[in-house]
């Protein structure tokens, strides 16, 4: 695929300011059907199967879900509207809320499979039964299979908007373009997304890009279907295999959180001790990239030193950090309750 820009686009086009609540339910319902991603997504799987079936919704995932958003080259625009940018119940609503006209082109389009043949069709015509069991079935997968993994989906997707932002910050939207290789590929005025499964060309044509960060997006990035639609360009972000731990360290002093952020809050906390750049990585649960951008910060402000030990990077509390920490925990501690 390719997406052709003008001046215009270049300006309109923009990062979503975080995940978005539909695209990961959409993405992670084509995990779920695909088996893909084994060593990332395995334990996810396990932990939502036990939840839906302790809930009773494997009926409603398998006979609703999957059949309106298939593991296949086509699922319906009106799965990601817009307004799920505002938040998952806005999302649904949104969708619940589609013409007539949208729901049968779009839906129409589905094959379907045994027994949900009529279900589609009753969809496409808009019937009031068929969407609120739509509705009831986004609302539920939500419940179980997003929601409680939030925290963590947001973690590593502010990690990738960081290094996004400083791409801006350095050189502008071209740079940000540039940023994604090898996923995609910026030849300016054209972006390429090489294994992309359609070979058609879109051209913006002044109307501008949305770039949507996503951590169940795994093999390439997706785009809508509709070439008339504001386009939207779904990316992956890093993958952990530890994804689902705890992360203990991003408890601690809210002024220390309001101060420093919370990511870097984290990372000053998990620096207690030493630790290398991929040690950090994986206690803080953010990506290589992040860390490093965080500990230059903190090393700038001079609350950790770093020093080269062979070829890794080993960072450690300054003595100006560790009475910061220091002070914030008496704080915390003498806090009322």
């Amino acid at each position: 695929m390719r997406i052709h820009f003008t001046r215009a686009d270049l300006a309109r086009t923009y990062l979503a300011d975080g995940p978005d609540p539909l695209w990961e339910l959409v993405n992670s319902l084509q995990l779920l059907q695909g088996r893909f991603g084994r060593t990332v997504f395995g334990p996810w799987r396990s932990l939502l199967a036990d939840d839906l079936h302790r809930a009773n919704l494997i009926g409603s995932v398998r006979k609703r879900l999957f059949p309106v958003a298939p593991h296949a080259s086509y699922f319906p625009d009106l799965l990601n509207p817009a307004e799920a940018a505002l938040g998952a119940e806005e999302g649904i609503d949104a969708v619940l809320h589609t013409s007539r006209h949208r729901l049968s082109t779009e839906i129409s389009r589905l094959a379907g499979g045994p027994g949900t043949g009529s279900w589609l069709a009753d969809l496409a015509a808009g019937r009031a039964r068929s969407l609120a069991e739509l509705g009831s079935a986004l609302h539920d997968y939500h419940r179980w299979a997003i929601e409680p993994y939030w925290n963590q989906l947001h973690t590593w997707v502010d990690s990738d908007l960081t290094m996004r932002r400083q791409a801006v910050r350095d050189g502008g939207i071209d740079r940000l373009l540039d940023s994604f290789r090898p996923m995609m590929l910026w030849r300016n005025p054209v972006l390429e997304v090489p294994g992309h499964p359609s070979n058609r060309d879109v051209h913006l044509g002044g109307r501008g890009l949305r770039l949507v960060p996503s951590y169940f997006c795994w093999f390439h990035p997706i785009t809508i279907f509709d070439l008339d639609l504001p386009q939207v360009v779904v990316y992956p972000v890093e993958h952990h295999p530890n994804w689902l731990l705890a992360q203990p360290w991003r408890s601690g002093n809210p002024a220390l959180v309001r101060l420093l952020g919370d990511t870097r809050a984290a990372v000053l906390r998990a620096t207690h001790g030493g630790y290398t750049t991929t040690e950090l990585s994986q206690r803080v649960g953010v990506s290589l990239a992040a860390i490093s951008h965080h500990t230059g910060i903190l090393r700038g402000a001079g609350l950790i030193t770093s020093r080269r030990k062979a070829t890794t990077m080993l960072h450690t509390l300054s003595s100006l950090g560790a009475s910061l920490l220091r002070h914030g925990h008496e704080n915390a501690r003498d806090r009322p309750t």
